[in-house]
């Protein structure tokens, strides 16, 4: 930030602070040749309270009193009588009895049910299930062979409809060309009797035989019956082909006919022959599973009577561990009945503990409240010490803040303007000594804009009031009180920046 550039230098403080700075020099050294500041000369510990005091001579009554540590003793012997007393044994013997398991014996099924899985016995019916495997039907030969001859028969009615089935016949209708003339003289007729008199016998009559008209009508008609001719002809010809075609694929369907229910016939014959020989082969199947039902049944019962002998077993081993249980639950209740007196016991003498602690709560109690007694005590002897230090201090503190007051400005290394006894002469004067800086908006000529100083606008700027109207540079009182308002104040109607504040922000 900039400031005022000026021409004349202070090197001493100010004349009307010079009285002031001999007389403040001169009580301050008087203070210190009378010893001040003087140190506290008392006690810089409080005494312990009556309650305190209390307290602490029945705790040392209590612990050195033989009757109050009686019951620790004798909760210490219950304690070392447990721990290296005997217990009774049986039920932790038992229990090692059962460690080693419980002697089931061997299964008497096992070996039954090992020979069954081991044994090479067949069920019966299966040589006759096996041979079954590798059967062949009776019939299936024959039926090749007929089926192969029936690929070669001759049916004595295919003959008659080869040739149809040819397509042999399409086309070979000797009546056709005389029925599509006679239907083609027909319209010749008509056209020649009928349709070319009329046109004629018409353009007679307007006088018009001859001409081009009469001959473009008789053209016309002439035309028109040679199309419908030649229609005729083509869609007769063509429905006598269809008709043709149509009796092919009805004799080519018929002689399929015929050759398919010869070879279902036979096929069917052949079909009867094969299921009278599986009917047979079945019937065989079915003895043989029967035989094998009636052999598994017996094998089941076999295999069922392991299984209750099995089951008998399982019951007897369950019973065995049954009663091993009940002996072991009896001797863990034995040892649980024992350890629970053992515990009773241990309980007890922790109690013993608990009620000689109990002894001590009154002790206790006297020496909380002796402890905010105490703290108490001490606090106010420290607020006294502290009232004692700062009285001693505050004469030299009190010279020394009056001599800041008017050594203001820092006035041997701060250069102050002149402004020939104007308003901005005595303001700047006056804001030196206090360390602020005169920098309110309305007493400046504002002429440039040059740049930020942590966001705040920096101007080239002269005093209104300046004779020689010199420029200076650096912010507006009004800018730094939006961004840091502890930084400005507010002398004689005049915003002021405190410098060491606004040096501190910085």
């Amino acid at each position: 930030m900039g400031g005022p550039k000026e021409t004349t230098t202070k090197v001493e403080p100010w004349d009307g602070a010079k009285p002031y700075l001999t007389d403040v020099y001169k009580q301050y050294d008087q203070l210190i040749k009378d010893g001040a500041p003087k140190q506290w000369s008392g006690p810089t510990v409080a005494d312990q309270s009556a309650a305190t005091k209390t307290s602490q001579a029945q705790t040392q009554a209590y612990a050195t009193n033989p009757n109050a540590s009686a019951g620790l003793n004798v909760a210490a012997n219950a304690t070392k009588n447990i721990t290296s007393g005997n217990f009774d044994q049986s039920g932790n013997n038992a229990l090692k009895g059962l460690l080693g398991g419980v002697n089931t014996g061997p299964n008497p099924a096992t070996s039954g049910v090992n020979n069954f899985l081991t044994g090479n016995q067949f069920a019966p019916g299966q040589s006759t299930l096996n041979a079954g495997m590798n059967y062949t039907n009776a019939a299936s030969g024959l039926q090749q062979q007929q089926a192969q001859g029936l690929a070669g028969a001759n049916n004595p009615a295919l003959a008659n409809l080869q040739a149809t089935a040819s397509g042999a016949n399409i086309g070979k209708n000797p009546y056709l060309d005389q029925a599509v003339g006679n239907a083609t003289q027909k319209i010749a007729d008509q056209l020649g009797n009928v349709t070319n008199p009329t046109i004629a016998g018409g353009a007679a009559g307007m006088g018009r035989l001859g001409s081009n008209a009469s001959a473009s009508l008789l053209n016309n008609a002439q035309g028109a019956a040679a199309e419908q001719m030649s229609k005729v002809a083509t869609d007769m010809y063509a429905n006598q082909y269809n008709t043709d075609v149509q009796n092919m694929l009805g004799a080519n369907s018929q002689y399929g006919n015929f050759y398919n229910s010869d070879v279902a016939n036979q096929l069917n014959a052949n079909s009867a022959l094969a299921g009278t020989s599986n009917s047979q082969q079945s019937q065989r199947t079915d003895a043989a599973n029967a035989n094998n039902s009636q052999y598994n049944a017996g094998r089941d019962a076999q295999l069922a009577g392991l299984g209750l002998q099995n089951n008998m077993y399982q019951q007897g081993v369950a019973n065995q561990f049954t009663n091993a249980g009940l002996k072991a639950d009896a001797a863990n209740s034995l040892n649980g009945n024992q350890n629970s007196q053992a515990g009773l016991q241990l309980s007890g003498a922790g109690m013993a503990g608990d009620q000689y602690k109990n002894g001590l709560l009154p002790a206790q109690a006297l020496a909380e409240l002796g402890q905010t007694q105490d703290t108490r005590n001490q606090n106010i002897l420290n607020n006294n010490i502290q009232r004692y230090e700062q009285q001693q201090q505050q004469g030299l503190t009190n010279l020394g803040n009056f001599t800041n007051i008017l050594n203001g400005g820092n006035y041997s290394n701060t250069t102050t303007p002149v402004y020939n006894n104007t308003g901005g002469q005595i303001l700047g004067g006056l804001s030196t000594i206090l360390g602020l800086f005169a920098s309110d908006r309305r007493i400046k000529n504002v002429l440039a804009h040059t740049g930020f100083d942590r966001g705040i606008p920096i101007y080239l700027w002269t005093y209104k009031d300046d004779p020689e109207q010199r420029v200076f540079e650096g912010p507006m009182a009004q800018d730094v009180e939006e961004v840091m308002p502890e930084a400005v104040v507010e002398f004689g109607g005049i915003k002021q920046i405190v410098m060491d504040r606004y040096m501190e922000a910085a």
